[in-house]
């Protein structure tokens, strides 16, 4: 499909319209992660040129060449008596725009292979804010380094919300472990429809869930119709780790992320599925049947 822009040109034609001056800033900031440095410092707030050596780490001179560069192309200037430098409104937008590129970037080297499987038209937020995120377990020879981080996160949890398309077993053992401790944290999981079967069909998780909710007395597990493209645990309202299957082989990836807008829609997003699913033992077989 050929990608339209607002005013109608197609995005091929709108790069094909531009200078080659612009292609060129573009090369030119992304040349140097000092140049890059010195923009994002002064987009925090104005700074002395003592204050940005001292964060650059980088000579007078060097530091002298970046000032004067990004001042000969507009994007900073020098305020006050100070002699403080500050970006311009054009600058401001030069940096907004390469921040993006740049995390975008990141987030491809952050999880390779993996940007692919994600379903970012069901997120809703942007899947730059994975940047600050990190692929837990995918150093260990154990494929199940990762499940053992979420299943000890619910461990020591006081609460946790999980949205399931994959079932993954450690979580569910380390929370029964708490139930039978007496120190179980606040907890609500909603299955997808395949977990859900499962659950509904296995004799030994059958038994299990309905022994958790028994001894904590309280409804735990809940049955949604809806697919859920992507595994949710949202752990102290401050934590999220996101679940994807992979494609080729055996196994899941998990990310972590503590961003406050994945956050948010973590929490939007396992109360929405939750308040339309049905408690998991209206579903169940009745135990004399």
């Amino acid at each position: 499909m050929m990608t339209t822009e607002s005013d109608g040109r197609t995005a091929a034609e709108t790069a094909e319209r531009l200078p080659s001056s612009a292609v060129e800033s573009v090369a030119f900031l992304a040349r140097s992660e000092h140049r890059v440095h010195v923009l994002a410092l002064l987009n925090d707030r104005p700074r002395t040129r003592n204050e940005l050596s001292d964060a650059v780490g980088v000579t007078r001179v060097t530091l002298s060449r970046i000032l004067r560069d990004l001042e000969d192309r507009e994007w900073i200037t020098r305020r006050g008596s100070e002699n403080r430098y500050a970006p311009t409104t054009f600058g401001e937008l030069v940096y907004r725009d390469v921040d993006r590129l740049l995390a975008t970037v990141s987030v491809g080297q952050d999880y390779p292979g993996i940007v692919e499987r994600l379903p970012t038209e069901w997120f809703g937020f942007d899947v730059r804010c994975l940047a600050d995120g990190e692929l837990v377990g995918d150093e260990s020879s154990d494929p199940l380094a990762g499940a053992r981080i979420v299943a000890n996160a619910v461990r020591d949890a006081s609460s946790f919300r999980s949205l399931l398309g994959t079932f993954i077993s450690l979580p569910m053992y380390s929370f029964e472990e708490t139930v039978r401790s007496g120190t179980e944290p606040d907890a609500t999981v909603v299955f997808d429809p395949s977990v859900t079967e499962t659950m509904l069909e296995d004799p030994t998780l059958l038994d299990r869930w309905r022994e958790i909710e028994a001894t904590a007395g309280s409804t735990v597990y809940y049955g949604t119709d809806e697919r859920v493209p992507c595994s949710i645990d949202l752990v102290d309202d401050e934590t999220v780790f996101l679940t994807v299957d992979r494609e080729r082989e055996k196994g899941f990836d998990i990310i972590r992320c503590t961003h406050p807008e994945v956050v948010e829609w973590a929490d939007e997003t396992v109360e929405q599925y939750r308040a339309s699913a049905t408690p998991l033992e209206r579903r169940a077989p009745d135990e004399g049947a």
